[in-house]
C-alpha cells in the first residue's frame, strides 16, 4: 500500500485535478489507520463491509463523482505520468468506455520456478508491443483491473447490472476464493452500450507480487478460479461453454504407447512418452482447469 500511495503522490498531474478514495474492504490489520494522506489535495477513506473486489469497486463508484474512475490495487505502482496520459487518451478516444494499461510489469519478491513462468501471466501481467482497441469484448484484449479506467456512464450501468444480477458477483475474488473476470465485465458492459475498450502502451505500472503468489499451490488455485470464471462469463453472455476434456485412462495411455512403439515412427513415440513424463506441471494445471469448468457446471445446474 505504501508504494502505491507514493506512486500516486508522485503523479505529474496537478493534485487538485483528481480525488483519491481508498476503500477499506473489511481490513483487519490496521494498515489504513497508519496511513498518512497529507500529501494529497482531496483524499479520504471509506468503508465497505461486504467482502470482495466487486463490492469494493461498487463502493468506489458510489462515493465518487468524476467522469472518469481509475481503479488501482494496493499492489500497483503507477508510472508518474499515468494520470496525465490517461486524461489525454480519454479525451482523444471518446468512443472508449474502458481504458487499461498496456504495460503491467512484475516485481517479484521471489523469482518464480522456471516451470511456472508460463502461468504467471494469470497474475495480470502484460507487456503489449502496441496499443489496441476494439468494440469486441471477446477478442481477448481487454483492460485488466490494475490501472483500469472506466467512464462514469459505463460504471453506473455496471453498478446497476451487478446488483440486478447477483450471479455476476461471482466474477471476482471474495475472501479466499480466486475467481476473476470482474474486470472483463466492464468491457462487456461498455461494448453493449456502444462504447469500445482499449489498452495503451503509454499507460504503465509495476505489479508488486509477493512470494506466496508465485508458489505452485497458489497458481493452481488461480488457474481453477480462472477456468470457472471464464466459463461463467461466457455463459452469462450467451456463449456455449465446452465440456472439459476427460482425463486419459491408464489403459488408453498404455494402448497408445504400444501402438506408437510398434510403428515405424518409434522416435515419435519416444517424444510423446517424454512429454507425458516431463510435463507433470502442465498436467497439474490442465487438471485444475478441468476442475474449474466442472465447478461452473455444478453451479449452473445445481
Amino acid at each position: 500500500m505504501g508504494r502505491t500511495l507514493r506512486s500516486l503522490e508522485a503523479q505529474s498531474l496537478d493534485r487538485q485535478a483528481w480525488e483519491l478514495v481508498i476503500v477499506d474492504n473489511h481490513s483487519t490489520n490496521n494498515t489504513l489507520q497508519a496511513l498518512s494522506l497529507e500529501g494529497f489535495f482531496n483524499a479520504r477513506v471509506v468503508d465497505e463491509p461486504r467482502v470482495g473486489l466487486t463490492m469494493a469497486r461498487l463502493r468506489g463508484i458510489d462515493v465518487t463523482a468524476g467522469d472518469l474512475i481509475l481503479f488501482v490495487d494496493d499492489d500497483n505502482e503507477l508510472h508518474s505520468d499515468y494520470l496525465s496520459n490517461l486524461l489525454e487518451i480519454a479525451a482523444k478516444y471518446s468512443m472508449l468506455g474502458v481504458i487499461g494499461a498496456g504495460r503491467i510489469v512484475p516485481e517479484f519478491e521471489e523469482a518464480p520456478d522456471p516451470r511456472l513462468l508460463p502461468y504467471t501471466p494469470m497474475l495480470a501481467l502484460r507487456e503489449a508491443s502496441e496499443s489496441y482497441w476494439s468494440n469486441d469484448p471477446k477478442d481477448g484484449t481487454v483492460p485488466w483491473g490494475a490501472g483500469m479506467a472506466v467512464r462514469r456512464e459505463v460504471a453506473d450501468r455496471y453498478h446497476a447490472m451487478i446488483l440486478a444480477f447477483p450471479e455476476k458477483q461471482r466474477l471476482d475474488r471474495a475472501g479466499n476464493t480466486l475467481n476473476s473476470c470482474g474486470d472483463d465485465e466492464f468491457s462487456w458492459v461498455a461494448c453493449e452500450m456502444g462504447f469500445g475498450k482499449g489498452i495503451f502502451t503509454e499507460l504503465s505500472l509495476v505489479h508488486l507480487i509477493g512470494r506466496s503468489r508465485v508458489q505452485k499451490e497458489y497458481l493452481l488455485r488461480l488457474a481453477e478460479g480462472h477456468a470457472f470464471s471464464r466459463s461463467l462469463l461466457a455463459h452469462l453472455h450467451g456463449s456455449v461453454v465446452p465440456s472439459p476434456m476427460p482425463v486419459p485412462s491408464l489403459r488408453l495411455v498404455f494402448g497408445k504407447l504400444v501402438k506408437v512403439l510398434m510403428s515405424e515412427a518409434f522416435h515419435e513415440g519416444s517424444r510423446w512418452l517424454n512429454a507425458r513424463s516431463l510435463n507433470l506441471v502442465d498436467r497439474e494445471f490442465d487438471a485444475v482447469k478441468r476442475a474449474g469448468i466442472h465447478r461452473f457446471l455444478r453451479t449452473i445446474h445445481g
